[in-house]
Parts: C-alpha cells; sequence; structure tokens
C-alpha cells in the first residue's frame, strides 16, 4: 500500500491498548430451543439436530436424517452433493433426487440446456481470488455464480430440515434454532466469509448462525456424546479420554483430510495444542485415480461421451467404486473385479472400431488387467496405485505433526469421516504408527455432523486454539532511523512528521495458543483512503513479520469503515475490537465522531 493508505499509530499507551481475557472467560450464550447443524460436503452433505431438554438428559440425543436413493432403494444418512438446474437456471433438485433426474433426462437426451453441478465444494479450498463473483462450471462447462450454486445448496438443506421437524415437533420456528454450518478447519477466512454469506443469502439469520471447525466438532462428539468406538481391527468397545490425554484427530472426508490434535482439560474442555493443518487428501483423489486409469483404458472422448450419453450408468459405475474403496480388504492380493457398463463398451467399440478385448494387450495395462463380458478384473498393485498419493499425503502430514512434539506423548489417533473407513487408510496408518491407539467412533461418517449439533449447545467447550498464522493490520509508525527501511519513509502532511509505511502490526502470532473469547484493541488515526480500501488485514507463516511487504505476508482483506459526511475531523480515533479464539475471524468497529459501533466489519472477499 502507499502512504495515503497506511494507517498511521502512535506508539503511547493511550491509543493501543490489548486486552487478553484469561481461558476462564464466561462467554455470553442464550442457550437455543433447538440446534441444527448442515454438514456441507464434497461428496456427501446432510443435516442433525436435537432439542435442547434432550441435551440436557442425554447428549447422544441427536437425529440425523435418512436420505434414501430412488434408483437403487440405498439408505444414507447422507445425500451426493449435487445440484440439478433447471434451462432457466433455477433450482430444481438435489442429491439422489438431482442424480437420479438428470440420469433419466440423459437417457431421454432431454438434458440440453439442464445444469448439472457435483463437488463444487473444492472451489473454495485454497482459492486466493474467491470472491462473490466467482463462477464455477457446472459438468458441461456452463458457468454460474458460486455463491449462486451454495446458497441453493444451503436453502435446500435448511428447508429439508424444517419440515423433517413440523412432523415430529409442534410450534417449533425459525427464530428459536442456533444453526450450525460446518466447515474445514484448514479453510481461510475468505471461504469462512463466503460460506456465511450464502447460509444467509438461503435465510438463516447471522445472529443464528455459527461456524463449526469440522475436526474440532468430531473431537466434541468423540469426548461429549457417550459413544462406543472400533478398533482397527473393528472390535467395539467402550473408550473415554481422560484428562490430560493428547490425541490427534484425523478428518478424512470426500475433498480435504483436516488433522488437529487436542488435550483433554480437568473441566473436560478442549485444548488445542498443534493448530489445524491438511490439505486436498480426501476420498476424491481417489475417485481421480480411478477416473485416470479408465481414461488410459478407454480414452478420454469416449469417457466424456459415455458420462454426457449415459450418466445413469456413469454414475452406477462410481457408485459401486465408492463401495470398493471403503470396503476393499486391507491385504489386497486377490485381483478386483470391476463391473463395466455395457453402454461404454458399445461406445469404445463405435468409436475405435475394436473390442476392449483387442485392444487390451496393446496398452501399458496387458498383464495387470483381465477383460471378460462386461467385467474387468484389476491386479492388486494397480489399485493399490489408486490410494498411493491420498495416502501419502496423509501419512507425511502426521508424521511432520508428531515430530513436532519431541517425544510428548500423542497417545491415540482418531479417525473420522467417511473416507476414514477405508481399510487401506486404517492399515497404512496402524503400519506406520504401530505404539498409538488408531481408533473410530462407531459412526466415523456421522462425527462431524453429530459434534457440530453438540457445539451448537455448548460453544465455550474448546478452551483455546493455536493461531495457524500471524495475523496483523499495515499500519504506519514513527519513523526510526537506522532501524527503518528508507524506502518506506514519508512525510505526514499534517504535521510533517516522518513515518514508516508497511508496518506489520501483530494482534497474534503464528503458534500463540489463543483462549476462545481472545480479544485485541486497537485505536487508529483514520483518514479518506480508509473509507475505500480499509485497514489492510496480513497474515504472514512468520512469528514475528516487520513488514507486510515480505515474501511471507499475504493480505486476506481489510476492516471496513463508515466514513463521516465531510471526513474525519482532526484528532478522531476509531477503536477496533479484534477477536480471536472462536472458528473465525471477527471485528467490532466504534467511532466516537459517528458516535456508531458496527459489528463484523471486515471483508475478506473480492467482489
Amino acid at each position: 500500500m502507499g502512504s495515503k493508505q497506511s494507517k498511521e499509530v502512535e506508539s503511547n499507551q493511550s491509543k493501543e491498548v490489548e486486552l487478553k481475557q484469561s481461558k476462564e472467560v464466561e462467554l455470553s450464550f442464550i442457550a437455543p430451543h433447538l440446534v441444527a447443524a448442515i454438514d456441507f460436503g464434497t461428496t456427501y452433505s446432510g443435516y442433525a439436530f436435537s432439542f435442547r431438554v434432550d441435551f440436557d438428559q442425554d447428549p447422544s440425543r441427536i437425529k440425523a436424517y435418512n436420505w434414501i436413493a430412488g434408483s437403487q432403494s440405498l439408505i444414507s444418512h447422507k445425500a451426493p452433493s449435487v445440484i440439478l438446474l433447471k434451462p432457466d437456471k433455477t433450482f430444481d433438485s438435489f442429491g439422489y433426487d438431482a442424480e437420479d433426474k438428470y440420469a433419466s433426462l440423459t437417457e431421454l437426451s432431454e438434458h440440453e440446456g439442464w445444469l448439472y453441478f457435483k463437488r463444487f465444494k473444492m472451489t473454495l479450498h485454497n482459492n486466493k481470488r474467491l470472491g462473490r463473483s466467482t463462477l464455477i462450471k457446472d459438468i458441461n462447462g456452463i458457468e454460474m455464480p458460486a455463491i449462486a450454486i451454495f446458497t441453493m445448496a444451503i436453502k435446500f438443506l435448511k428447508e429439508h430440515l424444517m419440515e423433517t421437524l413440523e412432523k415430529v415437533a409442534d410450534n417449533c420456528t425459525e427464530d428459536l434454532i442456533q444453526w450450525v454450518l460446518t466447515v474445514p478447519a484448514i479453510w481461510d477466512e475468505g471461504a469462512k466469509q463466503f460460506m456465511m454469506e450464502a447460509a444467509e443469502d438461503a435465510g438463516i439469520e447471522r445472529k443464528q448462525l455459527m461456524l463449526a471447525l469440522e475436526p474440532e466438532a468430531a473431537s466434541i462428539y468423540c469426548n461429549v456424546g457417550h459413544i462406543g468406538f472400533k478398533s482397527i481391527r473393528g472390535k467395539t468397545e467402550s473408550y473415554k479420554f481422560t484428562t490430560g490425554t493428547r490425541y490427534m484427530v484425523l478428518d478424512l472426508g470426500g475433498g480435504t483430510a483436516d488433522i488437529t490434535v487436542h488435550e483433554v482439560q480437568p473441566n473436560q474442555t478442549l485444548r488445542e495444542i498443534h493448530y489445524a493443518t491438511g490439505g486436498a487428501w480426501g476420498g476424491t483423489k481417489v475417485d481421480e485415480a480411478f477416473y485416470q486409469f479408465l481414461v488410459k483404458l478407454f480414452g478420454n472422448d469416449v469417457l466424456t461421451k459415455f458420462k454426457t450419453d449415459n450418466m445413469e450408468d456413469y454414475i452406477s459405475l462410481f457408485r459401486n467404486f465408492e463401495i470398493k474403496k471403503r470396503t476393499v480388504n486391507t491385504d489386497l492380493e486377490k485381483w478386483m473385479t470391476i463391473v463395466i457398463p455395457l453402454n461404454l463398451l458399445d461406445i469404445f467399440k463405435n468409436e475405435t472400431g475394436e473390442t476392449l478385448e483387442e485392444v487390451l494387450p496393446q496398452t501399458m495395462y496387458a498383464e495387470k488387467v483381465i477383460f471378460k463380458k462386461d467385467r474387468i478384473r484389476v491386479h492388486p498393485e494397480i489399485f493399490k496405485e489408486f490410494f498411493k498419493d491420498t495416502i501419502q499425503g496423509i501419512i507425511e502430514h502426521i508424521t511432520e505433526i508428531m515430530i513436532s512434539f519431541e517425544g510428548k506423548s500423542v497417545s491415540n489417533i482418531l479417525l473420522v469421516g467417511g473416507f476414514s473407513e477405508s481399510p487401506m487408510v486404517l492399515k497404512a496408518i496402524k503400519e506406520l504408527f504401530p505404539d498409538k491407539k488408531v481408533i473410530a467412533p462407531a459412526d466415523p461418517e456421522l462425527a462431524v455432523l453429530k459434534g457440530a449439533v453438540l457445539f451448537g449447545h455448548m460453544p465455550s467447550v474448546i478452551s483455546s486454539r493455536i493461531s495457524r498464522y500471524s495475523i496483523g493490520f499495515e499500519v504506519g509508525v514513527p519513523f526510526i532511523e537506522g532501524s527503518h527501511r528508507e524506502e518506506y519513509k514519508y512525510k505526514r502532511p499534517e504535521d510533517g512528521r516522518s513515518m514508516c509505511r508497511h508496518i506489520f502490526q501483530a494482534l497474534v502470532q503464528k503458534g500463540e495458543e489463543v483462549p476462545t473469547g481472545h480479544k485485541v484493541i486497537k485505536m487508529y488515526t483514520p483518514n479518506d483512503e480508509d473509507a475505500e480500501t480499509g485497514i489492510g488485514i496480513y497474515q504472514s507463516t512468520s512469528e514475528d513479520p516487520t513488514y507486510t511487504t515480505e515474501e511471507n505476508c499475504t493480505k486476506i482483506g481489510a476492516i471496513k469503515l463508515h466514513r463521516p459526511n465531510g471526513g474525519w475531523p482532526k484528532g478522531s480515533l476509531i477503536k477496533a475490537v479484534v477477536e480471536f479464539g472462536g472458528t473465525q475471524f471477527d471485528v467490532t468497529v466504534t467511532d466516537d465522531t459517528l458516535n456508531e459501533t458496527y459489528t463484523h466489519s471486515y471483508d475478506f472477499l473480492r467482489n
């Protein structure tokens, strides 16, 4: 930023105050009549809820909706994260209904103009240009604003939940509900804000909405939910984390793997002792590897035509692969059998003039794949390759975290999420960490969802979190000769005082333990430019950055200010109260000149 955009800060205590609340801080929280959680996943989504009266009697009394796949009569705790839009781009259906209807439309060649979106949540992962105008493509390359698609999905789940509530409770109005929306812990503030705004557009009041970090929610469920665990050998047993227990939470979803480490406190709250980390190592990575295998076998053009003209068979092929992916034997010494739709074989013959049986001996899979009738038998080594990159990414990250504790005991690895059910993943983790107790709740795919419900009832159960980055404002400070960079020196117009721009004023440092409710208060001298650009918010991978221009610093957003008519008079001060320790960054601004205070005054999104 230029000097006009730099925020000028005096160093004396009258203009800069820090308030650090203790870990025993009492949070103002009114218990809701009902908590409803929406777990919006990359591959599958669902919702669950519990009434306060039930929670008080037994926290495990949480109701999750069961979805039915009409075409195959499957019953599932979650529905596919799929949206179908009509040709006029209005909402038609979600989940299994969307899958089945679009498949039917393609079979009848009536799908022209319809829009089909799937697995679009990953749009928000590490998207440095994420904004309200960000576009996403459906399977045919047609673009729509991402915010509109996310809003439709959340709105459908919200309204479906309300319909369910009408059947089980009288007079349960929306104003009595605390809504909880799950997000990966590794998401940045922009992605979190994006989800909050989509939820608001879907009709959820901001004051009744909170975010739950997915691995935290799972951890809460396993500590509070009075559940049974199953070990690596599949045996179900009763197990409880005692005070002082340190354990790793490994949340393996469809799109991402989220990892964090918690320690149980004497009052049974949870203290984060390693910041959340992870990456794009979810189950969809395995699906992508399988898809690329099919591309090498049939060719990209053939597979694209098959997907376009025979959506029902395409969906069925990957549903069947999903089952094998989760249940394949850990020893995997036998060849795996995969049923190939006849339509795919017909398209291959029509496009190439040869049968798969004739072509296979000439491919790289000549000795690794056997074709017979409508089935291919895949050598164990090939099938294991589908999992290789995903498991390697997960294992490397776990190892890095374990090493960071330098002998301090992290005794358990808790596996949750749909992909954690894969025996291939379980075996790899157990073999590499034989001294750790590897366990999973009896219903790992629901751990995040049900934990989010519990978090809505008791948000203070997480006593502290570790900051993943140093977070700070870009400010201007009095120039110190010999200390500050000469190229950043400028004169303040009103009094000619020498100042230094681009200073990183830290609010919290990377690796710092931040209690829930931790607040930092800063006082600033505003100028007219601030009303247009805001106060720059930066994050850094360094523990103690000096300038916002350093290579490890990134601008992530700005604090928005309301400019008074005629501008700010001389001597005006802005008080910014920044709250950390929660599931997301928040700011409250007080402007004495305007005699007003406004909340949520930040923006991490591009317009």
